[in-house]
């Protein structure tokens, strides 16, 4: 009988032996202390305390998602969805062509409201006031005299101060007109 208990014995004792060889230092497990759970009091400022005493406030940091654009979304597919960036205004239609393809044909001066009439290189009229728009750059009528008109177009130095460029487009004389109606 002694021989059917020794073999099970052996058993446990070689698995035992097999599993702690290789192990050079045991890990122990320490539990830490627990903290004292007493019953919190209220302070006068109606911050929470233990035993009676009062603790600072915490400040706590509060996120405010206004104006800010959703953290868990691509930047790319935000972008798709805004677009190209949009133009703050309407381009008129002198705006088509550069300054110098527009040839000026006609002016009415003398008024209070002076107007001049330029052609486009399409042979299409345009009527234009002071504060008009032409060409490319955006250039603003500031002045329709009798032989000319003044279009100051504004540009940005490296800088950053604006440049203001005036212009002057003259009528052709008429001797000018009759070559080119031929």
């Amino acid at each position: 009988m002694m021989k059917f208990f020794r073999l099970p014995i052996l058993i446990i004792c070689a698995v035992g032996l097999l599993t702690s060889y290789g192990c050079e230092e045991e890990d122990t497990w320490v539990p830490r202390p627990r903290k004292k759970r007493g019953k919190a009091k209220k302070a006068a400022d109606g911050t929470a305390s233990e035993d009676g005493k009062a603790k600072a406030a915490t400040h706590k940091f509060v996120y405010n998602p206004v104006g800010k654009r959703d953290p868990f979304r691509s930047y790319l597919s935000v972008m798709k969805e805004e677009g190209a960036p949009k133009q703050e205004r309407r381009l008129e239609k002198t705006e088509k062509f550069e300054l110098d393809q527009y040839k000026l044909v006609a002016l009415i001066s003398g008024t209070s409201q002076p107007r001049a009439m330029v052609e486009d290189p399409n042979r299409e009229g345009h009527i234009i006031r002071i504060g008009s728009r032409l060409g490319k750059n955006g250039g603003r009528i500031t002045r329709i005299s009798n032989n000319s008109i003044v279009v100051v177009e504004e540009f940005r130095a490296p800088t950053g101060e604006r440049i203001r460029v005036p212009i002057t487009v003259k009528l052709p004389a008429e001797e000018e007109l009759a070559i080119d109606a031929h």
